[in-house]
């Protein structure tokens, strides 16, 4: 295995070395680089930033999005010592003063000179003056670079031009470097996009993502000798994508860079065997299946959804026989007994049936290019439907769980253990105790919160002790913040942030995460927020889809002035809000399991502008306070009438 991270590509370059590593667009170009390509790059970029003065110890901010100069740069800091500060190129200027600021970093890697313009205003005097060299990815002219940073910027073409040079009289420095990096080295400090509040410098170790190599790789069962392909589109700088990148390398994979706009279309044409992704994406995937579902003939749709029922009972009643269930009571054994004989009986009869499913589903599976073998869904919670859905139609879909502060594996399911519902069981070497807040261990299908330890728990928060003493203790043990329930069979389930949990007037408490997934099935709604702290019944902002909105809006026939009264947010109009209102109420009831006090009385609907950096964070998770900050007047106003309308 490996000694650190820095072996990963090198050991890949001397198996894997003519394979093809990473595939990309450079505007309508497609290029391509072999591993050993990748490898003599990392070299290269080593030799040129130690050229340039950066030494151990250095704070980095890296603003780039995914691409193939990313995980080579990554490489190049580690070598050297070096602590990265990344995040994204579409990071808020404002965002990147203070991560710049607050990280104590003295040099600065860019995507190009407008993205350094856009910073001349942010930044501080004392930023400019502690900051050594600026890197551009991309090309520019002199005069695209501010005056009095021109002597300070490099190119990365003069930096790979200067690397080749120091590299010929030095060729040995890698596997000097190599020899000194140890486990416990800071290897990056990854601030939180947060979905309250200002982000915190979470400091993780070579030692922290190891762990994830170590542990997950076996997980995605990849065969090295089978030059597998994913296709990624998370950005480089987020854990789960970083982590899955070290995975992809020591396994030889291909790496193919896409984007929100293109991956349906890199989908097909690269017919990827691994996939990691978010809930939003699978949830994306089912609007569209539903509508093609609803364009069908009835008797061919109706055909289709009874299907994917008998093959979800099917392979749930598999899944059964092999241990893997959710059961949030102690059972005795006669009533374990006969479920598993009930289970049994469904497995022999519905076999048929889940033989034919899998030819009937081939068209859904051929919409992900057809040879999909496992994709991690993780970075939020996955809804159960999407859950069942994906897995019933042959498209494997494993659900895990994890944070920034661990890099990121806490939980996951495995091919074997893919228990719908479930968020599977700890990695190797991870502990997990789901506690009350008294400290004790909580019951079988009790709420308790997630607490685990083991070599992926990050050092702790960069210059912010409090923050740290509040989550991780002397023992090692992090507090997620996170509520989960333990299954009989040892399986865990979140069900939410105890922050999130809202407390109504009555005592009652909601957990807002599965009333949001709940209500995201509908092709009306792209996302929800659950409100009501305080109050006696809960409420909901709806982001409404508006290719949805529009058709509705035909069928009603209804002008765009007449949807929005009022403001350029609200949806405003009667009729549209009844119609809203009772798909709302459709969905969370009794029917789909939810109690009384889960009930939803108002709501109100906005256009589903929602953005990245605004109110998503990048893994597509919304902002709670800040959409509750932005619409603040609205909800005031909408509220406060009896009906929840005007």
């Amino acid at each position: 295995m490996y000694k650190n991270l820095l072996d990963i590509p090198f050991q890949a370059a001397v198996r894997f070395s003519d394979r093809v590593s990473h595939k990309f667009r450079i505007g309508d170009r497609v290029e391509t680089r072999t591993f050993s390509e990748l490898a003599h790059l990392i070299r290269v970029l080593t030799a040129g930033f130690s050229g340039a003065g950066v030494s151990r110890s250095d704070h980095i901010g890296f603003f780039v999005n995914n691409r193939y100069e990313w995980i080579a740069t990554d490489f190049a800091l580690m070598a050297l010592g070096a602590v990265s500060v990344p995040r994204g190129s579409d990071t808020p200027p404002k965002e990147i003063g203070f991560i710049f600021g607050h990280s104590e970093s003295s040099y600065l890697i860019l995507e190009d000179a407008s993205q350094l313009k856009s910073l001349v205003d942010v930044f501080q005097a004392e930023d400019w003056k502690r900051c050594r060299k600026i890197f551009l990815v991309e090309s520019s002219k002199p005069e695209e670079i501010p005056d009095f940073l021109r002597d300070s910027t490099v190119s990365y073409d003069q930096l790979i031009h200067d690397g080749e040079a120091r590299l010929a009289n030095d060729p040995g420095q890698i596997e000097r470097l190599s020899g000194i990096i140890k486990e416990d080295d800071l290897l990056t400090i990854v601030y939180t996009s947060g979905t309250t509040g200002n982000p915190k410098g979470v400091m993780l170790t070579q030692g922290n993502f190891l762990q994830n190599v170590k542990a997950n790789t076996p997980r995605l069962q990849i065969d090295p000798e089978k030059a597998e392909t994913t296709v990624v589109m998370l950005p480089s700088w987020h854990v789960f994508e970083r982590a899955f990148e070290y995975c992809c390398i020591g396994t030889g994979l291909k790496l193919v860079y896409s984007h929100a706009g293109r991956f349906s279309a890199d989908l097909l044409a690269e017919r990827p065997e691994v996939l990691i992704s978010v809930p939003r994406i699978w949830e994306s995937i089912h609007q569209k299946l539903i509508k093609a579902l609803g364009e069908m003939p009835v008797a061919k749709s109706r055909l289709v959804l009874s299907f994917i029922k008998l093959n979800q009972v099917y392979l749930s009643s598999a899944q059964y026989l092999a241990g893997h269930y959710i059961s949030l009571r102690k059972r005795s054994f006669i009533e374990r007994l006969l479920t598993w004989v009930l289970k049994l009986f469904r497995v022999v009869l519905l076999f048929p049936g889940h033989l034919l499913a899998h030819k009937l589903f081939k068209p859904f599976r051929d919409k992900v290019g057809g040879r999909l073998r496992v994709a991690t869904c993780a970075a939020g919670s996955l809804p159960k439907y999407l859950d069942e859905l994906f897995n019933s139609i042959g498209i494997t879909l494993v659900n895990a769980y994890g944070m920034t502060e661990c890099a990121p594996g806490i939980l996951s399911r495995t091919l074997e253990a893919n228990t719908f519902g479930s968020t599977g069981i700890p990695f190797d070497n991870t502990e997990v105790e789901l506690r009350r807040e008294d400290g004790t261990i909580t019951d079988i299908g009790e709420k308790g919160i997630v607490f685990a330890r083991g070599p992926q728990v990050m050092k702790g928060y960069f210059r912010n002790p409090e923050a740290t003493a509040a989550v991780l203790d002397s023992d090692g043990w992090l507090n997620t913040g996170d509520l989960a329930v333990r299954s009989e069979n040892g399986e865990v389930i979140i069900v939410g942030r105890m922050k999130d949990t809202i407390v109504l007037m009555g005592g009652e408490n909601v957990e807002p995460e599965p009333i949001e997934d709940k209500l995201k099935e509908s092709v009306y709604i792209d996302h929800a927020v659950i409100i009501g702290q305080d109050q006696k019944q809960i409420s909901a902002i709806l982001a409404v889809n508006e290719e949805e909105l529009m058709k509705l809006a035909e069928q009603l026939k209804l002008s765009a002035g007449e949807i929005s009264t009022e403001g350029q947010y609200s949806i405003e109009n009667d009729v549209i809000y009844s119609i809203l209102l009772k798909e709302v109420n459709n969905l969370i009831s009794k029917a789909h399991g939810f109690k009384p006090f889960e009930y939803i009385s108002k709501i109100l609907p906005v256009r589903s502008d929602f953005s990245i950096g605004k109110e998503l964070t990048q893994t597509l998770k919304i902002k709670r306070k800040f959409i509750e900050d932005r619409y603040h007047e609205l909800i005031e106003h909408f509220f406060s009438n009896k009906d929840g309308k005007n």
